[in-house]
């Protein structure tokens, strides 16, 4: 597998995440204006409204993934003199933070996972 053949597997998973993503969200939106119009217990109600609410934080959370995914792919391209513009995703997040966070992937970390790519093929 050439690196540009693993740029657009990882790009079609970025594309159908935001997609999935989207419809998700505009669904869970959906749920929560028709349960407030639903004449229903409030423990009920509030129970629900948990559950979205749960939804969303998932959803969040899935969304980090697709970041690390775009960033992979800019770490790939950037290390390969690949032009990412032909791939129509977002330039890496850059951390402003000093903290350290387990949801940052390092580079070596980065390097790592091409690397057990490589070799399942």
């Amino acid at each position: 597998m050439t690196y540009e053949d693993l740029i657009k597997e990882l790009c079609d998973v970025i594309k159908e995440s935001e997609h999935n993503a989207i419809s998700i969200y505009e669904n869970l939106e959906s749920m929560d204006s028709i349960i407030s119009d639903l004449n229903i217990p409030l423990h009920q109600s509030k129970k629900i409204q948990g559950l979205i609410s749960s939804s969303f934080g998932l959803l969040q959370h899935q969304d980090l993934h697709r970041q690390k995914i775009e960033r992979v792919v800019n770490y790939v391209c950037e290390r390969n003199n690949i032009d990412s513009s032909q791939y129509n995703i977002a330039s890496s997040a850059k951390n402003i933070s000093a903290n350290e966070s387990s949801d940052i992937v390092s580079d070596d970390e980065l390097e790592e996972l091409i690397k057990s790519m490589q070799n399942t093929n």
